[in-house]
């Protein structure tokens, strides 16, 4: 049972806060792959599309690049200009990538991290490869969990199971999904590659807890219904220690425009 008609794609905003500090954020290894992949230099003009609360685009800050970030929610907007807004290099419109307008202008990197699946297929590569400059370079990325403890897994899969089956118990990231066909598929770009970076995080109970309230299909569950699969969530992983170690993999997939 679902809680209304919201956009999936913007309810992440309802918990703006909570997805700054309890979303994972990415390894410093998958930019260093993407700087290698690019040959990209201090100064360079990043695009990012669906920048969230910026937990990459620090990241790309960092390397010295100048980014304009878009993302279309207010909420996750607002907590990006808050913890990014001095920075040096650092824009934000408050746009989707489908309307937002380059105004001609040309980026030599356009990463997109955890969000390009909300980008409209048919729309996501002819634009991307129409604002990327000669060979640059696309990067997509997403955390996708794997692992973990066994048998709290199969303990918290039978509380799904009976509360909401409809979900999976797994934390939020990207599945089994291999994008490099997508990309290829487009004809716009090089051929595609592929970087796999495991790594792993604990979370508390509450922690957990709190990184599920962040999940959208989560979100869209009525209120008394999270409210009850959450509370299990939380007794189980009490009941097994109080923590839950998650391995995540970042897939980053790479390709050069032929532009």
């Amino acid at each position: 049972m679902t809680g209304g008609a919201r956009d999936q794609r913007l309810v992440f905003g309802e918990v703006a806060d909570l997805y700054h500090r309890f979303r994972p954020g990415y390894p410093p290894s998958v930019f260093d792959a993407i700087s290698d992949f690019g040959h990209l230099q201090a100064g360079a003009p990043v695009l990012e599309v669906g920048a969230g609360t910026g937990k990459a685009t620090a990241a790309l800050l960092e390397r010295g690049w100048r980014v304009l970030a878009l993302e279309p929610d207010f909420e996750m907007s607002a907590v990006a200009i808050r913890e990014l807004g001095p920075r040096p290099g650092f824009d934000l419109a408050q746009e989707g990538f489908e309307e937002w307008d380059p105004r001609g202008r040309h980026f030599e990197l356009l990463c997109s991290a955890q969000a390009w699946h909300w980008v409209d297929p048919e729309l996501g590569f002819p634009k991307a490869a129409r604002v990327l400059a000669p060979g640059g370079t696309l990067a997509l990325l997403w955390n996708r969990p794997e692992g973990g403890d066994p048998d709290l897994r199969r303990r918290l899969d039978a509380v799904y199971l009976k509360l909401a089956p409809q979900l999976s118990a797994r934390p939020p990231g990207e599945l089994d999904v291999d994008r490099r066909r997508e990309i290829e598929a487009s004809r716009l770009f090089g051929p595609a590659e592929l970087v796999r970076v495991a790594w792993e995080r604990t979370f508390s109970a509450a922690e957990y807890v709190h990184l599920m309230l962040t999940q959208s299909d989560h979100r869209l569950l009525a209120r008394d219904d999270r409210r009850r699969l959450l509370d299990d969530v939380f007794e189980v992983i009490t009941r097994a220690g109080g923590h839950y170690r998650v391995g995540y993999v970042t897939l980053l997939y790479l390709a050069h425009s032929l532009r």
